[in-house]
């Protein structure tokens, strides 16, 4: 597979030569010159289609998206390594993170606990919300000038790890300040993984998860879901509580908020069904994406939508998650979806919250979406970037972070009483059942399997009639020959 190094100062180079040396990497002074290429690259935008619902029927529409392209290459010789501050001054750790708002707070609360322990160092954290995140990282990277410590979700782990803009860490963890890596939850270091090797540690993570609302079944007499329940009683309750309260032919209150054509989501019906998108080794999708499993778990989706009629259709295709909002608005008895809306559905007079692992299919399965730190490779104090990452997720970090959010040390979980709570204690569990996800393997996810399963999505559940097998088919041999003409490049 061919990769595409960004435009990184010359010290991305020596940064990776020395993480491969199989000692903790520290900045030394090179004596010898050495000639490297690298790829110049620039962000552009660009058109591209996108369907949309608009009252009911489905319509193209146009949209920029950002994209790193190749302008050259250039050959340059390795520069003389930056001076470490002088005495009696601060070394400064940029931190990049695409949070915003209160979710600022945690970050400044650990970066103040850190300073008040290393006096010698002095970290600036740079937010940046919404998609402009990305762009400035990419941006910042192509100059060589990113943040020595960067956020990124899964989601980007292939496009900033496979084009070289992280250093591995192996090294690190084992190195001068060594981390006990076995400190961690089950499933939440694997995300952060690449090609054998550690390059991210976690920040925070959700697996899916099963929201109801006990109001609406308290007042039908309908049990609640409980651990060990299926996708027949999932069809089953939903089919109760779906209900038209004042006859007038029309549903008023559905069974089940589902994620429509979200395709990251989306994986846990596959995977649950015994299926996966693509082959283990990230290059076949027909036989995969087009599976009777596959095939089978797409067909289960749809008919609860199109067939049982127990799923609101979505209100948008072009927004995350169908755009729909019944649950909130207390006209959902369930909703399939992760924790992030949690703290509101606590504080939301609509709903007496309760949560469940999500049902099995023929397997217990279930996803995780994740957000972590790496260390840029174009940094000049790896090591100390090194003492501030590993603070963050270690021990010290977790004690902050578990009053925002499930924290991946499993120890600080325990003694937060999460792992015991009827809520907290769901989402800790249901890492038990993680499969592995192919956007986080897969490098050309969104250049691919995306697009591909997105349209199929969009068809089955806008046309009822259509022939799942063969929409499927259709899908699998698009992501294919997308992920080979990006592979010969």
């Amino acid at each position: 597979m061919k990769r595409i190094m960004p435009l990184f100062s010359v010290w991305l180079v020596v940064a990776i030569l020395l993480s491969a040396c199989g000692s903790t990497p520290e900045p030394e002074v090179i004596v010898e010159t050495v000639e490297v290429e690298r790829v110049v690259t620039e962000v552009v935008m660009e058109t591209v289609k996108e369907t949309v619902i608009v009252e009911g029927t489905p319509e193209v529409v146009e949209k920029e998206v950002t994209k790193v392209v190749e302008v050259e290459k250039v050959v340059t010789a390795t520069p003389e390594p930056a001076e470490e501050p002088a005495e009696g001054t601060k070394m400064i750790l940029r931190v990049g993170t695409g949070d915003s708002g209160e979710g600022l707070n945690p970050h400044q609360e650990i970066i103040a606990g850190f300073e008040e322990e290393n006096p010698d160092i002095l970290v600036q954290l740079e937010a940046v919300s919404g998609r402009d995140y990305y762009t400035r990282l990419l941006t910042q990277i192509a100059a060589g000038d990113a943040p020595d410590i960067m956020q990124i979700g899964d989601d980007a782990v292939p496009m900033f790890v496979g084009n070289g803009a992280f250093l591995p860490l192996d090294d690190y963890i084992d190195g001068n300040y060594p981390l006990d890596t076995s400190i961690y939850l089950p499933g939440v270091l694997e995300p952060g993984q690449w090609e054998g090797q550690q390059w991210m540690l976690p920040k925070d993570f959700t697996p899916l998860g099963v929201y109801y609302n006990k109001k609406i079944f308290d007042e039908n007499g309908v049990e609640y879901p409980q651990e060990g329940w299926t996708w027949d009683d999932l069809l089953e309750k939903a089919q109760a509580l779906t209900l038209d309260t004042d006859g007038d032919g029309k549903t008023d209150v559905w069974g089940v908020q589902l994620t429509a054509n979200w395709t990251t989501g989306f994986e846990y019906w596959i995977a649950a069904n015994g299926g996966q998108l693509i082959s283990d080794d990230g290059t076949q999708f027909v036989g995969y994406m087009d599976s009777p499993e596959t095939v089978e778990a797409v067909q289960f989706f749809a008919d609860l939508y199109n067939v049982h009629k127990v799923a609101p259709p979505p209100a948008d295709f072009a927004l995350w998650a169908g755009g729909n909002a019944d649950f909130d608005n207390g006209q959902a008895a369930m909703r399939v979806f992760g924790r992030w809306p949690q703290s509101g559905y606590k504080d939301n007079p609509n709903v007496e919250l309760g949560v469940v692992g999500v049902p099995a299919g023929t397997e217990r399965a279930n996803i995780l979406f994740w957000g972590g730190f790496g260390i840029f490779s174009g940094t000049k104090h790896p090591e100390a970037a090194w003492r501030f990452l590993s603070y963050y997720v270690g021990q010290e970090g977790s004690q902050v972070w578990k009053d925002w959010a499930i924290p991946p040390v499993a120890s600080v979980a325990e003694e937060a009483g999460l792992t015991e709570d009827p809520i907290e204690g769901v989402w800790i569990s249901e890492l038990d059942h993680l499969a592995p996800r192919a956007y986080v393997f897969t490098p050309y996810w969104g250049e691919t399997a995306d697009p591909a399963l997105r349209r199929a999505l969009e068809t089955v559940l806008i046309d009822p009639e259509a022939d799942v097998t063969a929409v499927m088919q259709q899908a699998a041999q698009e992501a294919q020959a997308a992920l080979e003409e990006k592979l010969a490049e």
